[in-house]
């Protein structure tokens, strides 16, 4: 999983320095920088069980590199459904159909997270895995859509 998380951290950032000028408002590249480096850190952070042990949840046998690999991937997810809700909120250069894609995968992230959260905090394990795959595939859906935006220039 480093790996991947080092492939995905290191995307992350790449599409962050190339939507700098581009269409999509100016908070966004930064917020994706920041999702790289907390990918990139969550990658680094290994837990020490595939469940992601985390005293938040309950674990009272959590290590410290656990917590590092909770609290980076709650930063990533956090701005996973920021992202495309802040290009649709502010991307006034943007083509109309690219703010509806935004808001869409935006509030799609956004209610696969609740669920997930809600499941989580009321201890039911059945279908957790698949909920938080969902929210991240509804995120990194967006990645595309800002590419294109983030290829386009403001002229």
């Amino acid at each position: 999983m480093v790996g991947g998380f080092s492939a995905l951290g290191l995307g992350t950032l790449l599409l962050a320095r190339r939507l700098r000028g581009g269409l999509v408002p100016s908070p966004v590249p930064s917020m994706m920088a920041v999702a790289g480096v907390s990918t990139l850190a969550a990658g680094l952070a290994r837990c020490s069980d595939r469940s992601c042990p985390s005293r938040f949840t309950g674990d009272a046998g959590a290590t410290l590199v656990d917590e590092i690999h909770g609290a980076t991937s709650m930063a990533t997810f956090i701005l996973w459904v920021a992202m495309p809700l802040t290009a649709a909120g502010r991307g006034s250069a943007l083509r109309a159909v690219d703010r509806r894609r935004s808001l869409s995968l935006g509030l799609l992230a956004l209610a696969c997270w609740c669920v997930t959260a809600v499941r989580l905090r009321r201890g039911e394990q059945q279908w957790l895995g698949a909920w938080q795959r969902a929210m991240i595939a509804a995120a990194l859906s967006w990645y595309p859509v800002a590419a294109d935006a983030g290829g386009r220039s403001r002229t």
